[in-house]
């Protein structure tokens, strides 16, 4: 019986060279699959493994604010008694016809001066400096048995000094020699002067005196 047309004939075998391509195809996209993966699993390892970074080191703490600097009391003559004495000592100097008590420091000089004018016969208070007022020239003299303000004119100069005059024999003189410790001088805008009662001082009254 003769095969009609229509029938199908059997499928023939695939020619090994188009088997062998379609396998190595097959194989490289296999170990391209495999390379990736095992890149990428890599990558994942590493990453874990890297060390981790340090924190970072905290700001450093602000700088303490300075402490305010407290203000220099200033001391006046009605707590003359409880002032340390200043800074200074005395010096005894003979000048002709003027003998001098110099109270100061090497570094400040003469702050205070009691001198003998034999002459005139006067003692003369010198304070360095000038007061804060002009109205107020008056000079304060406080010891442990009297306290009195006694008139002052300023001398004007390179180093402008407040002076007061007194009588050899004056009540106050006898005081500021014999100020038990210490006595005080007071100045309006000054520092007040708080100074030992040395016998540089009665040296001075003794020579106005004679």
């Amino acid at each position: 019986m003769t095969p009609s047309r229509n029938s199908h004939s059997p499928v023939s075998a695939i020619p090994e060279t188009a088997r062998c391509k379609t396998a190595t195809a097959a194989m490289r996209r296999c170990w391209t699959l495999t390379g990736t993966m095992i890149a990428a699993t890599g990558l994942a390892l590493a990453a874990a493994c890297a060390p981790t970074p340090p924190p970072p080191a905290p700001a450093p703490a602000p700088a303490p604010a300075p402490a305010p600097v407290p203000e220099p009391v200033q001391r006046t003559i009605a707590d003359w008694q409880d002032t340390p004495v200043t800074p200074g000592t005395w010096a005894y100097r003979a000048d002709g016809n003027v003998t001098r008590a110099l109270f100061g420091t090497t570094q400040s000089g003469a702050q205070f001066t009691m001198a003998c004018e034999k002459p005139s016969r006067q003692i003369r208070l010198w304070r360095s400096g000038s007061p804060a007022n002009a109205a107020e020239t008056g000079m304060t003299v406080a010891t442990t048995s009297t306290t009195r303000t006694v008139p002052a004119a300023v001398q004007s100069g390179a180093s402008p000094q407040l002076v007061a005059s007194l009588s050899p024999n004056d009540s106050l003189v006898d005081a500021i020699v014999f100020s038990r410790g210490k006595f005080a001088v007071s100045v309006s805008g000054q520092t007040l002067l708080v100074m030992p009662s040395w016998a540089e001082v009665a040296r001075v009254v003794q020579d106005c005196r004679q």
